[in-house]
């Protein structure tokens, strides 16, 4: 349903992968318009692999720059987040009204994005005992071989993380 030409014509969203930023921002807000929002209350963030939160309270125009995860406690806006083979995970406190997004890649993961998005919405006024979590589609450990190194220092830091593949790597 996207306006976007080849190879990008699966209604991309990604505004950093070289399709035309015009068609993207028309696939952006096909979103928002069916979702029944404005363009602006939908919330993009420029991911940067890192573990910064920004907490928002208002729509926006334009995206939250050097941004790995976004919380809110206001009615009416949604959090956007992009990814390819890093996990999008979305946490939600129905009860306090409190919603984060996460873009948690390898290096954004291992330096704490998601801790980082939980301690956001507990001081939006989220309590632990009532969030929800939702992980996205993502890369699998059985078909993502990295190098060893790189796999150490990830489980060094997130400890049961580390897989192998379907080959033993």
């Amino acid at each position: 349903g996207g306006v976007s030409r080849a190879p990008f014509e699966s209604f991309n969203l990604g505004d950093h992968v070289g399709d035309d930023p015009a068609a993207v921002a028309a696939n952006r807000n096909r979103l928002a318009s069916s979702i029944g929002l404005p363009a602006d209350h939908v919330v993009w963030m420029n991911q940067v692999h890192g573990d910064h939160v920004e907490v928002v309270d208002a729509p926006r125009s334009e995206p939250c720059d050097a941004t790995d995860a976004l919380v809110t406690s206001t009615p009416g806006l949604a959090l956007a987040v992009v990814t390819a083979d890093c996990v999008p995970v979305l946490l939600a406190d129905a009860r306090a009204g409190v919603v984060g997004a996460a873009h948690a890649g390898r290096v954004g993961a291992a330096e704490g994005v998601v801790l980082r998005t939980l301690e956001g919405m507990l001081a939006a006024g989220a309590h632990a005992a009532d969030i929800t979590v939702v992980l996205g589609p993502a890369v699998s450990g059985p078909n993502y071989e990295v190098p060893e190194q790189m796999a150490a220092a990830v489980e060094a830091c997130l400890p049961g993380s580390r897989t192998r593949t379907l080959s033993g790597t």
